[in-house]
This record gives structure tokens, C-alpha cells and sequence, in this order.
């Protein structure tokens, strides 16, 4: 596009013309020197961080190797091959979508994620929404996506550095449930391991004068050092930490950060790493109870009630979206709507280092699916070793970071085995069904867990989205998404067409996936329609909404909250406040429900676009925020009050996620339509750290005796503190 060969394929259906670039071979070409420094290390590597995604790789001729995977790095050794000058790179990149077309014949099995999108990417380790989703478009990416490096070295060089914690707490964390003791929690000992893994093909090193130092830098600029003589290629140096500045949600304290450097040194520095990390522990508490079992996040023994959206790559050219600063902008006005969590979705890709890095510094939680979604997978032989390496590379790239919460195998593929597989082809092949059965849980019950167990064992693990828990040989047997344990995703509201009071119904232990559609400004709409096409169904607004007829179901849920005016510009604004609203309705009944840790989670689908489009997210492509993001800001603050409605009753709710009590000064009225007031009370209260709880009931039989809807009232309520200021907490309206 930079070149003028293509239009923007963002703008009106430019997406179409597309088809011939990703359905061609690409060649990239480089020419470079060398400085002789390189030439005189006994290794020299050549490492692609990450190519996209089937490739063979020459140089100066002569054959590296091929790729297959757009998450693997791909390292040759070109000590035999590079010169000081006119060296020449050459990768040829093939078609994609040719590519998984002929895995399609064959394999003979028609694999897809059941969507309207290019056939045949579950055979391809690319990022699947590239081939198309129900909110982006069919734009498969092809090229060097991430950096490419060459390092040399003489004996040895610094594999990786795994920093890990182990805590001890003053008490139990889990016996603090719902009580004031809570604050008094903290821990006593934090010891600070580091693990060191080196490469060399060299086994002792005893006798050879290497040595290993750490530092280590807290918050406030204090460094502590340690310094040992390397023996073997493992190593483990440990730091009884004093006073540790523990690293928080932002909602919960300060993301306070620690640098720590690895430096190998023998008659001066030879390699060295920087890392930033933080000192917490995380834990995911799954307890039987008279629910079910729990389901939620112990960040320094506070349980957590996790506020926040899930996440799809920034762009569809995701080095595009790097270079505009979206990652920047996305991450930092999810913090402004007081986010805690992000779930980074599984059809997606494992995330930047910049993503982790930001979150680390905004104190946002990531629960991180590993990129397999809504489809089955063929896992023979040379696809699961490929997998295999995938996750122990990404495992080691990301495990450091505090922000980091858990790891998640898939995307709503154990949910396809008890709800889509009568939809799907592989229905009428009983060998091909048992087969898919047994590699599911191989993979995803067996080979990952057992890979995070040995490359980060402090990090929990859960085998998909919506889940139960593992499952076994009962994988198709059971609700992958009963609401009484596990995560839940739910639809009827906005695929099903149910009622926003159908989000009330659904008492989920972890709502990780929920939403609804909205356009997005008409600042936004102007950058990829003309005003003449300015209409729901115009041909351009039709192509800019992936999701079944999405446009049409937006209309219908307006048509049933408001009286649609003539204007386009006001149609688009009442799309967002219905998509806020219904939002809302949902959230505030989950957060009313962490009292007990009945619910302790809510994530909405999903926070940004990777294009200009009418989807379920909250910021637009241009990170312009639509209604839902401002009332996020509001529904998502620590301390909130709301009510739970019906033509008999209503209750008075105030939530506290803060990890100390609060005085607040509660005030409620109800008033009619014509405004006149009918009722009003109030209460001062104490409400416990980390908990939920209701503050007053009213019997609207005294007051509604003609039964008339709910909508013929007015509900106004206010939090304020006990301070002489009374200042104002929180207040709304229903």
C-alpha cells in the first residue's frame, strides 16, 4: 500500500481486490555488510523472530531452511555461509491460503472455524483471524512480522533467565474470605529466584573461570548483587528479598516494578540480559462451594474480582498497528476504564513483548489463551511437534512478567464438542471424531500442562474457554459451560436475540466472554464510507459488519429501547448506548454476585478492532471510545452501588473491591414519570473489603399497584463518604 500498487483495504470493499496478493508467492530480498568482529566468533546465528508464515530462507544462495510457524524464531547457524561484505538474503514466502488448500486435499478433511472466512488456516500456525472473522476481514497477512537479529558468540551465551517467587503470608489467605482481616494480610518472606540456562555445547565449566553476576534494582533504586562462579549450564542464584514493594492491579495499589540483570563475565562482560519483573504471587482458587466450585484470582492472598474486555490483534497487519501506537493507546484507555484484566484471545496471536511490558506498567492482569479457536485441529505427527516448540518458546519468551495470570489452552473448542460438532463435517466419520477426541486431550489436557509444569510451574493452568476444568475421556459428555464452576461465555443475549434480562439469569462463577454490537462514530464510519452510503444496509456498511446479520440485529434491539429517529449520525449514537446499557445490565449483576465469590470475573467482548467496523467493541479502530468504553469507566470502579429490579421489588447494591473497608452514606429515590416523588431512604454503612453487599429493599407493592413496568419509574441512588466533604463516590440511575 505504501508503494501504490493496492488501495487501502480498509476502505469501502477494497478487502475484495485483495484476493490475488495473498493467493501469490512473495520474495523479500536484503543485501548487507558485516563488521569482522562477526567473522571472528567461532558462532554466528541468523534468527527470524517471526515470519508469516511458510517460507524457504536463502542465503548467499545457499538454502537455511524453511519455516511453518508465525510464532516460532527460527535460528540457523550461518557461520560458514556469511562474509564481511554482499551478503544477500533471500525468502520466498508462499501463499497461505494455497498452502492450507492443499492441506485440505490432502488431509481429505475440511477443517474451518465456522465462520464466513477462507477455508483450511487450522492446518496453518498463523494467526486464524487473518482468514477472516465475525468482525474482521479476510486479509491474510504475509511478510517479516517481527525483528531479525544476528548474534555471535565464542563458547557460550545466555539462553534465558526464568525469575519465579515463593511467598509465605503472615496468615491463610484463603480463611480471610469476606472479612475485615483482610488489610492485615501481608507476607513474610518473598525469596526471589533466578534461573539462568546458557547455551554451549560445552557441559562443565568449572575449571574454566566463567562467572555469573545478578543484580537486582527494586522500585526505589536500591541494588543487591550476587556473584557466583558458573559450574554447569543450569544455574540458580536465590534472594531472600527484605522489604519487598510488592507489584498490584493498578485498582489495587502500584504496579511497583524491580530490574534485574544477568550479566556473564569472564575477563569482562560477554552476554548479558535485562528483564523487568515484579514480585507478586497469582493463583487461581478453584474450591468446591454451595454453588459449585469457585472460580477466581488471588493476587498477594487478595481475591480479585477481575473488571475488564478481551483482546484481538491491534491490526490486520499487525506491524502496522505497532508502528501507529495502538498497543500504547489500547492498553493505557483500558487502564482509564479501570480494567484489570485482558484476555488475550485465542484466535489471535501470543501478544508483543510491548503488550506484556505495558501491562506490567499499567498493573493490568493477562490471561493468555495459547492461539487455537473454534475449530478442531488435525494433530498429526509434525504439527504437534511444531505446536510442541511453539508453546516452549512463547512459555520462556513471556513466563517473567508480572502481569502474566494464567494460561489458557484454546478458544471455545472443548464448548465445540458438546454444542457445534452436530454442525460440523467430521459428524459423519466416527474414526475421524474418536481420533480428534484422543489428540484434543493429548494436547490440551496432557503435552501443554505438562510443558508449563516444566517451564513455568508458577503460572496456573486452564484447558479452554468456556471450561469445567479437565475433563478426560468425558470430553463431549458435559456442559463445557455450566455456569456452576469454571468460566462461562454467554450469547443469547445479542446471537440468541434474548433480552438484556436474560444477562440475570445466568449466574456464571467467571463470565470470560459476553457481548454486544454497536457502530462505531461517524468520524470513524467517514474514513471507510462515503455519506451517500451512510445507511445500515448500504452495500459498504453491510461489508463493514462480518457477523450474520449484525446490522439488522442492532436495529432490532434499538427498536425495543428507543423510538429510532430519521438522522444516521443519532442511530449510531443509540447503537452504542443500547450496547452500553445491555453491557451494563450484565455487569452490575455479576459484580453484586462476588459477595460469597459467587461471581468473581467479568470480561465483555472485546475492547478494539483490527479494522474500521461495526463489531462488539468498546474502542474503534482509531481508538475513538464509543458509550460502552465511558460507561466501563463507570461500572467498572472499585466501589459502585446498583440495584436489582423487579415489579415487586427492588434491592439497593453496593460492591467494594477494594482490599479495605469503606464508610459510605447511601441515598435512594424513586420517582414516577411525571417526576413526582414516591419513595425515597437511605442507611450509613461499614461494607467489608472484597465483597458485595445489598443495603435496602423496597416493596414496590405500596407503590406499583397497577403493576405497571418498571419503566414507569425512576430510580436514583448515590454513594458518598462519612467525611465532613461527603464527597461523592458513586450515583446513578435505572
Amino acid at each position: 500500500m505504501e508503494n501504490h500498487i493496492i488501495e487501502d483495504p480498509f476502505y469501502g470493499v477494497n478487502e475484495h481486490e485483495m484476493k490475488w496478493v495473498y493467493d501469490s508467492d512473495w520474495y523479500y530480498e536484503l543485501e548487507f555488510d558485516i563488521v569482522q568482529k562477526y567473522l571472528d566468533y567461532k558462532n554466528i546465528l541468523l534468527c527470524f523472530n517471526g515470519l508469516d508464515t511458510i517460507a524457504d530462507i536463502y542465503l548467499n544462495g545457499e538454502i537455511l531452511g524453511s519455516t511453518e510457524n508465525m510464532f516460532l524464531r527460527y535460528t540457523f547457524d550461518v557461520k560458514s555461509k556469511i562474509q564481511k561484505t554482499g551478503n544477500k538474503i533471500l525468502i520466498n514466502f508462499k501463499s497461505p491460503t494455497k498452502k492450507a488448500q492443499e492441506d485440505i486435499e490432502k488431509f481429505n478433511i475440511r477443517l474451518n472455524t465456522g465462520y464466513a472466512a477462507i477455508p483450511g488456516v487450522p492446518y496453518l500456525r498463523k494467526a486464524q483471524y487473518s482468514f477472516g472473522w465475525d468482525w474482521g476481514p479476510k486479509l491474510p497477512d504475509i511478510g517479516v512480522w517481527k525483528s531479525v537479529q544476528l548474534v555471535g558468540y565464542d563458547e557460550i551465551k545466555i539462553a534465558s533467565v526464568y525469575p519465579y517467587t515463593k511467598f509465605k503470608y503472615n496468615k491463610d489467605p484463603l480463611k480471610l474470605k469476606d472479612t475485615y482481616e483482610i488489610p492485615t494480610l501481608e507476607p513474610t518472606s518473598v525469596i526471589l529466584f533466578i534461573e539462568i540456562d546458557l547455551a554451549s555445547d560445552i557441559d562443565d565449566f568449572s575449571k574454566l573461570g566463567y562467572k555469573v553476576i545478578v543484580k537486582i534494582c527494586s522500585p526505589d533504586n536500591e541494588v543487591v548483587s550476587k556473584e557466583v562462579p558458573l559450574r554447569k549450564k543450569k544455574e540458580k542464584i536465590d534472594f531472600n528479598i527484605k522489604n519487598p514493594i510488592l507489584w498490584w492491579t493498578h485498582d489495587l495499589g502500584v504496579p511497583n516494578l524491580y530490574r534485574i540483570e544477568v550479566l556473564l563475565e569472564k575477563g569482562g562482560i560477554i552476554d548479558s540480559v535485562q528483564q523487568q519483573i515484579g514480585l507478586r504471587e497469582i493463583r487461581l482458587i478453584t474450591e468446591p462451594d454451595k454453588w459449585g466450585e469457585t472460580f477466581y484470582f488471588l493476587l498477594n492472598g487478595i481475591p480479585v474480582f477481575t473488571k475488564g474486555a478481551n483482546w484481538i490483534p491491534v491490526d490486520s497487519s499487525i506491524p502496522r498497528g505497532r508502528k501507529l501506537g495502538l498497543y500504547s493507546m489500547n492498553l493505557n484507555y483500558a487502564k482509564d476504564a479501570n480494567m484489570n484484566m485482558i484476555r488475550v484471545w485465542g484466535g489471535g496471536i501470543y501478544e508483543d513483548d510491548l503488550f506484556y511490558e505495558l501491562c506490567d506498567e499499567l498493573g493490568i492482569l493477562v490471561w493468555q489463551d495459547f492461539p487455537f479457536a473454534c475449530t478442531f485441529y488435525y494433530f498429526y505427527n509434525e504439527f504437534t511437534e511444531n505446536v510442541k516448540q511453539e508453546v516452549i518458546q512463547n512459555l520462556k519468551r513471556i513466563r517473567h512478567h508480572p502481569s502474566l495470570a494464567l494460561w489458557c489452552g484454546n478458544n471455545e473448542i472443548e464448548w465445540l464438542w458438546n454444542d457445534l460438532l452436530k454442525r460440523h463435517p467430521i459428524i459423519n466419520n466416527p474414526d475421524i471424531i474418536t481420533e480428534f477426541k484422543n489428540t484434543y486431550v493429548a494436547i490440551f489436557e496432557n503435552l501443554i500442562p505438562q510443558l508449563i509444569k516444566e517451564f513455568d510451574s508458577i503460572h496456573p493452568y486452564w484447558p479452554s474457554s468456556p471450561s469445567n476444568g479437565f475433563i478426560g475421556n468425558d470430553l463431549g459428555k458435559h456442559n463445557s459451560n455450566n455456569p456452576d464452576r469454571g468460566d462461562s461465555h454467554f450469547w443469547s443475549v445479542w446471537h440468541g436475540g434474548k433480552p438484556f434480562k436474560a444477562y440475570r439469569k445466568f449466574n456464571s462463577r467467571f463470565m470470560s466472554e459476553f457481548g454486544f454490537e454497536s457502530f462505531p462514530s461517524t468520524k470513524t464510519l467517514k474514513e471507510f464510507c462515503p455519506q451517500d452510503q451512510f445507511e445500515f444496509y448500504s452495500p459498504i456498511m453491510e461489508n463493514h459488519q462480518k457477523n450474520s446479520a449484525g446490522n439488522k440485529k442492532i436495529m432490532d434491539y434499538m427498536e425495543k429501547r428507543f423510538s429510532i429517529p430519521q438522522q444516521f449520525e443519532q442511530q449510531v449514537i443509540l447503537s452504542q448506548l443500547t450496547q452500553a446499557e445491555a453491557i451494563e445490565y450484565g455487569v452490575e449483576y455479576w459484580r453484586q454476585n462476588r459477595k460469597n465469590y459467587h461471581c468473581m470475573g467479568s470480561l465483555y467482548w472485546q475492547l478494539n478492532d483490527c479494522w474500521p467496523v461495526a463489531s462488539w467493541a468498546s474502542l474503534d479502530y482509531f481508538g475513538r471510545w464509543k458509550a460502552l468504553h465511558y460507561f466501563t469507566k463507570r461500572f467498572f470502579q472499585p466501589i459502585i452501588a446498583s440495584v436489582k429490579e423487579d415489579s415487586d421489588k427492588i434491592e439497593f447494591w453496593v460492591t467494594n473491591d477494594l482490599k479495605i473497608s469503606q464508610d459510605i452514606t447511601f441515598e435512594w429515590k424513586i420517582l414516577n414519570s411525571e417526576g413526582k416523588l414516591l419513595v425515597s431512604g437511605g442507611n450509613i454503612s461499614n461494607i467489608a473489603p472484597c465483597t458485595s453487599l445489598m443495603l435496602d429493599t423496597v416493596n414496590m407493592s405500596s407503590i406499583n399497584k397497577d403493576k405497571k413496568h418498571l419503566h414507569n419509574f425512576i430510580i436514583f441512588y448515590k454513594l458518598k463518604d462519612t467525611s465532613e466533604e461527603k464527597k461523592m463516590i458513586f450515583h446513578g440511575f435505572r
